[in-house]
């Protein structure tokens, strides 16, 4: 079932919205059976056709929408409440032609009147646009002209009813409209929050590269300076100046750009070093074997993983939380496992636009060729995020 649900906060609403009318047509369906203005009362009165098309387009639409609303996608969806809200003043419009007497008897009422505010909510779930409006209007019209031709009450009567009309029809529409609107919001705000987060990375991306071209100023270009400064051989000097000028050539390209990959060394000294920028105690585990070369990629994706996890554990997991980083990289790949004894949580109630999870550490390694990554936790036991690169 869940293959044709979309995640957007819009598109849950909407379902909801829909599934709340397919419930409140069966629920007034059986209320408008009896009475002087009841289903049953218009039987002998209207045309037999007439009766079975509003019954059909009325409530057995609308009940088969809030039967759906979870289940068929959301296009489907719009399709049925579009022909359920045009379908209405469809039927609401024939309703005098297919009269078989002059007026109701019992001074009774179209039936129709007591459901119009349903088909007023599905347009204010199924339109976005100042026109969902039309449709409390056209009841300001449309129930004071049938009750002035299908009974004996007075135009002030009638008019009162369609003000009436009006209003709850325009109360139902706006709440459904604004439901929509507010949904709209949390959906622009998420997206802006993901950019943002997209922002974030790139900018400490920019601080390792600019870590990185420091070190081998540092570690390269000053040890040659130091070196020609001292009383050393020529051939020495020509050596360390070999060196650094290969290490300056690397400033002019990215990491990601690094021919050759990384080996199982370079990984492990990678991923150590990420809990020195953290503000939580980490344990380090590492194991180096025979590893095949790792693309710089999946080390930049490893890195950053890594780093949102241990965010993560200092954010949520509690003071007194336990955290241990176990490194390995041999013949099956690169794994990085971050554990922690904090307080866990349940990962089926996870909100699916969670940044932290979703958009720094999953979707990062699914990025990534031959990259998974796997969440583990449960309330009061801790959180294992495991990650892992392993050549196909």
């Amino acid at each position: 079932m869940t293959g044709t649900l979309d995640h957007s906060a819009r598109d849950r609403v909407q379902r909801m919205l829909y599934m709340a009318t397919g419930i409140a047509a069966a629920v007034f369906g059986l209320l408008m059976l009896s009475g002087s203005s009841g289903i049953l009362a218009s039987l002998t009165q209207m045309a037999p056709w007439y009766t079975a098309l509003s019954l059909l387009v009325v409530v057995g639409l609308q009940v088969a929408i809030g039967a759906t609303a979870f289940v068929l996608p959301l296009t489907t969806l719009h399709r049925m409440a579009t022909v359920a809200v045009v379908g209405f003043l469809v039927v609401q419009v024939l309703w005098v032609p297919a009269m078989q007497v002059d007026v109701l008897a019992n001074d009774g009422e179209p039936w129709l009147q007591g459901v119009n505010a349903i088909a007023s909510t599905l347009a204010g779930v199924r339109w976005r646009t100042r026109w969902v409006w039309a449709f409390p209007v056209l009841q300001g019209l449309l129930v004071p002209i049938i009750q002035l031709q299908t009974s004996e009450r007075t135009l002030l009567d009638a008019g009162l009813d369609g003000l009436g009309s009006v209003l709850f029809c325009s109360i139902v529409t706006g709440m459904a409209f604004s439901a929509v609107q507010a949904a709209d919001r949390q959906d622009r705000a998420a997206r802006d929050t993901r950019a943002l987060a997209s922002i974030e990375a790139a900018r400490r991306t920019r601080e390792r590269e600019e870590a990185r071209i420091n070190g081998i100023v540092h570690d390269d270009v000053m040890s040659v300076l130091l070196t020609a400064s001292r009383d050393a051989s020529p051939a020495q000097v020509a050596g360390s100046a070999r060196e650094a000028i290969a290490a300056v050539q690397q400033i002019s390209r990215p990491a990601s750009a690094r021919e050759g990959g990384y080996g199982a060394a370079e990984v492990i000294a990678a991923l150590r070093s990420v809990p020195a920028d953290g503000a939580i105690p980490v344990a380090v585990h590492h194991s180096v074997g025979d590893c095949p070369t790792v693309p710089a990629d999946a080390v930049e994706a490893l890195v950053e993983a890594v780093g949102e996890a241990l965010r993560n554990v200092a954010r949520h997991a509690g003071v007194d939380a336990a955290v241990t980083l176990t490194l390995r990289a041999d013949h099956d790949g690169v794994m990085a496992e971050v554990a922690d004894t904090g307080h866990g949580f349940d990962t089926s109630a996870v909100d699916p636009l969670r940044l932290g999870l979703r958009i720094s550490i999953e979707e990062r390694m699914a990025a990534v060729p031959d990259g998974s990554a796997r969440v583990e936790s449960a309330p009061g036991r801790g959180t294992t995020v495991t990650l892992a690169w392993s050549p196909s």
